[in-house]
Parts: C-alpha cells; structure tokens; sequence
C-alpha cells in the first residue's frame, strides 16, 4: 500500500528594510547551512498573514512590519522527514510568502537559526540556493523597484 502524502502549508515574509535609497533584504541561516527568510507552520485558526507576522517576531524579533499589497507568492516543495531517514515519509509543503517592510537593523534571532544578514538584493540572490526561492526574491525586488520610482 502506497504511504499517504503528508500536506503542511507554512507562510513567511521577504522581510525587507529601506536605508536611504537602497534595500537590505533580511535573510535567516537554517540549521543545515543554507539561507531564507521567516517562515513558519500555519497554526489552527490562523490566518496565513497572521502566521507570517507571528514567525517573523519569534524568529527575530522583530513586530513592526508593513505588509505590501500586490505581493502574494506561493512555493510548494516536495521533502522527506525526517530527513537521511531510512524511514522518512514524503510531505509536501506549500509556503506563501508576503513581502513586509520592516523598520530596525536590530534582530534576536531564535534557537531555529544559526545566524542573520541584511544584504542588497544582488548578495541575496547569491545565497539563495533554490531557483524558486531566488525568482520570488526577483518578484519582490522588482515591485520595489518599481514603487520607488
């Protein structure tokens, strides 16, 4: 018999901050090494907006943020778990990520992160190593651009 596909649906923020004329996009280094933004499980009752700002204050600290409207992108991934397991079962995880303005340098980030940047939009999509995750990066940065004009 074929092991059913575990579906989670999680949301984040492409956290962002403003210094004169240039974007510091925030981005958060996970415990395998690799680099993203906030995000986090959709809890019971919870709104997916409300589940972005709830993770972006637990995993830094941070609870001012402005929320852009007209950007709504979803990522959907297939992952074992847990992961090198021989008896991993398959998930599948949508993310919906919304694109938030925040207003402070200052980040306390949590036991879920090994460390923290604020960087330009060219060194994030550097570190970026999914293709979906840097083409969302790519929306985002290209909205702002666009408003800033």
């Amino acid at each position: 018999m074929k092991d059913k596909l575990r579906i989670e649906r999680s949301a984040g923020v492409v956290a962002f901050r403003r210094e004169g004329s240039q974007i510091y996009y925030l981005l958060l280094q996970y415990p395998r090494g690799h680099w993203g933004f906030p995000r986090g499980a959709i809890e019971s009752g919870e709104s997916p907006i409300e589940t972005a700002r709830r993770e972006v204050k637990e995993e830094t600290d941070i609870s001012k943020i402005r929320f852009f409207p007209g950007y709504k992108e979803t990522q959907n991934f297939r992952y074992q778990w847990p992961p090198g397991s021989a008896d991993a079962e398959p998930r599948l995880k949508f993310v919906v990520f919304y694109l938030g303005q925040v207003f402070t340098r200052a980040v306390k980030i949590s036991h879920e992160h090994k460390d923290f940047r604020w960087v330009s939009y060219e060194r994030a999509y550097r570190l970026l190593k999914h293709k979906n995750i840097r083409s969302m990066l790519k929306k985002a940065h290209e909205l702002l651009i666009k408003k800033s004009l």
